[in-house]
Protein backbone atom coordinates (compact mmCIF):
# COMPACT_ATOMS: atom_id res chain seq x y z
CA UNK A 1 0.00 0.00 0.00
CA UNK A 2 2.86 2.03 0.61
CA UNK A 3 4.05 2.16 -3.08
CA UNK A 4 0.44 3.15 -4.39
CA UNK A 5 0.03 5.58 -1.84
CA UNK A 6 3.42 7.55 -2.82
CA UNK A 7 2.25 7.05 -6.71
CA UNK A 8 -0.96 8.68 -5.93
CA UNK A 9 0.48 11.70 -3.92
CA UNK A 10 3.39 11.77 -6.86
CA UNK A 11 0.23 11.99 -9.71
CA UNK A 12 -3.01 11.55 -8.33
CA UNK A 13 -5.24 9.10 -10.61
CA UNK A 14 -7.86 12.16 -10.89
CA UNK A 15 -4.97 14.60 -12.06
CA UNK A 16 -4.09 12.46 -14.80
CA UNK A 17 -7.41 11.63 -15.70
CA UNK A 18 -8.05 15.43 -15.80
CA UNK A 19 -4.93 15.71 -18.07
CA UNK A 20 -5.77 13.36 -20.70
CA UNK A 21 -9.43 14.80 -20.68
CA UNK A 22 -7.97 18.02 -21.64
CA UNK A 23 -5.50 16.91 -24.10
CA UNK A 24 -8.68 15.15 -26.07
CA UNK A 25 -10.78 18.40 -25.62
CA UNK A 26 -8.43 20.41 -27.06
CA UNK A 27 -7.84 18.01 -30.02
CA UNK A 28 -11.58 17.61 -30.80
CA UNK A 29 -11.51 21.49 -30.23
CA UNK A 30 -9.45 21.64 -33.06
CA UNK A 31 -10.75 19.01 -35.19
CA UNK A 32 -13.83 20.71 -34.90
CA UNK A 33 -12.76 24.51 -35.30
CA UNK A 34 -15.08 24.98 -38.32
CA UNK A 35 -18.02 24.40 -36.26
CA UNK A 36 -19.54 26.73 -33.82
CA UNK A 37 -20.05 25.07 -31.15
CA UNK A 38 -17.07 25.35 -28.76
CA UNK A 39 -16.29 22.57 -26.47
CA UNK A 40 -20.78 21.92 -26.17
CA UNK A 41 -19.88 18.71 -27.97
CA UNK A 42 -20.91 15.89 -25.76
CA UNK A 43 -24.23 17.36 -24.74
CA UNK A 44 -25.34 17.95 -28.63
CA UNK A 45 -24.95 14.14 -28.76
CA UNK A 46 -26.81 13.23 -25.23
CA UNK A 47 -29.53 15.89 -26.59
CA UNK A 48 -29.68 13.98 -29.56
CA UNK A 49 -29.48 10.22 -28.10
CA UNK A 50 -32.98 11.33 -25.61
CA UNK A 51 -34.77 13.58 -27.24
CA UNK A 52 -37.06 15.62 -25.13
CA UNK A 53 -34.35 15.37 -22.54
CA UNK A 54 -34.94 18.27 -20.12
CA UNK A 55 -32.45 20.69 -18.67
CA UNK A 56 -32.24 18.92 -15.32
CA UNK A 57 -31.80 15.70 -16.59
CA UNK A 58 -28.87 16.83 -18.70
CA UNK A 59 -27.73 18.81 -15.49
CA UNK A 60 -27.80 15.12 -13.98
CA UNK A 61 -26.71 13.17 -16.75
CA UNK A 62 -23.13 15.86 -17.12
CA UNK A 63 -22.59 16.03 -13.66
CA UNK A 64 -22.55 19.99 -13.26
CA UNK A 65 -25.12 22.11 -12.18
CA UNK A 66 -28.01 23.72 -13.43
CA UNK A 67 -26.41 27.43 -14.35
CA UNK A 68 -23.73 25.93 -16.55
CA UNK A 69 -26.46 23.74 -18.42
CA UNK A 70 -28.66 26.75 -18.69
CA UNK A 71 -25.51 28.85 -20.60
CA UNK A 72 -24.51 25.34 -22.36
CA UNK A 73 -28.06 25.35 -23.71
CA UNK A 74 -28.08 28.73 -24.52
CA UNK A 75 -24.78 28.91 -26.52
CA UNK A 76 -26.34 25.95 -28.39
CA UNK A 77 -29.72 27.62 -28.92
CA UNK A 78 -28.23 31.14 -30.05
CA UNK A 79 -25.99 29.17 -32.75
CA UNK A 80 -28.76 26.97 -33.98
CA UNK A 81 -28.29 23.90 -32.91
CA UNK A 82 -31.04 22.95 -30.01
CA UNK A 83 -33.84 24.32 -29.23
CA UNK A 84 -36.32 24.38 -26.37
CA UNK A 85 -39.89 23.34 -26.52
CA UNK A 86 -42.20 23.64 -23.91
CA UNK A 87 -43.21 19.97 -22.51
CA UNK A 88 -46.89 19.37 -23.13
CA UNK A 89 -48.23 17.67 -19.56
CA UNK A 90 -45.63 20.21 -17.46
CA UNK A 91 -45.41 23.59 -19.01
CA UNK A 92 -42.64 24.81 -16.52
CA UNK A 93 -40.66 22.16 -17.83
CA UNK A 94 -38.43 22.64 -20.89
CA UNK A 95 -37.67 19.92 -23.26
CA UNK A 96 -34.24 19.75 -25.69
CA UNK A 97 -34.56 18.90 -29.26
CA UNK A 98 -31.56 19.29 -32.06
CA UNK A 99 -32.01 21.20 -35.24
CA UNK A 100 -31.45 20.14 -38.22
CA UNK A 101 -28.08 21.96 -38.40
CA UNK A 102 -27.18 20.28 -35.74
CA UNK A 103 -28.36 16.95 -37.04
CA UNK A 104 -25.92 17.46 -40.57
CA UNK A 105 -22.54 18.01 -38.20
CA UNK A 106 -23.64 14.63 -35.99
CA UNK A 107 -21.68 12.14 -37.45
CA UNK A 108 -18.94 14.88 -38.32
CA UNK A 109 -19.29 15.31 -34.63
CA UNK A 110 -18.92 11.29 -33.58
CA UNK A 111 -16.28 10.80 -36.52
CA UNK A 112 -14.02 13.44 -34.81
CA UNK A 113 -14.86 11.73 -30.87
CA UNK A 114 -13.91 8.53 -32.44
CA UNK A 115 -10.41 9.59 -34.44
CA UNK A 116 -9.72 11.24 -31.45
CA UNK A 117 -10.02 8.97 -28.95
CA UNK A 118 -8.49 6.28 -30.92
CA UNK A 119 -5.25 8.20 -31.65
CA UNK A 120 -4.78 7.75 -27.45
CA UNK A 121 -6.12 4.38 -27.94
CA UNK A 122 -3.33 3.72 -31.14
CA UNK A 123 -0.42 1.82 -28.76
CA UNK A 124 -2.87 -0.38 -26.73
CA UNK A 125 -4.48 -3.84 -28.28
CA UNK A 126 -8.17 -4.50 -28.16
CA UNK A 127 -7.43 -6.47 -24.92
CA UNK A 128 -5.82 -3.37 -23.26
CA UNK A 129 -8.95 -1.05 -24.24
CA UNK A 130 -11.42 -3.47 -22.71
CA UNK A 131 -9.40 -3.58 -19.72
CA UNK A 132 -8.67 0.60 -19.78
CA UNK A 133 -12.61 0.61 -20.44
CA UNK A 134 -13.54 -2.12 -17.39
CA UNK A 135 -11.15 -0.34 -15.18
CA UNK A 136 -12.45 3.47 -15.74
CA UNK A 137 -15.96 2.28 -15.07
CA UNK A 138 -15.21 0.43 -11.90
CA UNK A 139 -13.65 3.81 -10.53
CA UNK A 140 -16.81 5.56 -11.50
CA UNK A 141 -19.31 3.23 -9.98
CA UNK A 142 -17.07 3.53 -6.91
CA UNK A 143 -17.03 7.12 -6.69
CA UNK A 144 -20.31 7.63 -7.63
CA UNK A 145 -21.50 5.06 -4.68
CA UNK A 146 -20.06 6.88 -2.66
CA UNK A 147 -21.39 10.61 -3.02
Amino acid sequence: MKIISEKILQEPVGRIMGKISKILQSNLQTSLAHLDIDRSFYPLLLIESRPGVTQQELASELLCDKVQVVRIINYLSSNGYVERVKNKTDRRKQELLITEKARRFIPEIRQSIIKTSAFGLKDLNDEQIETLYNLLETIESKLVKSK
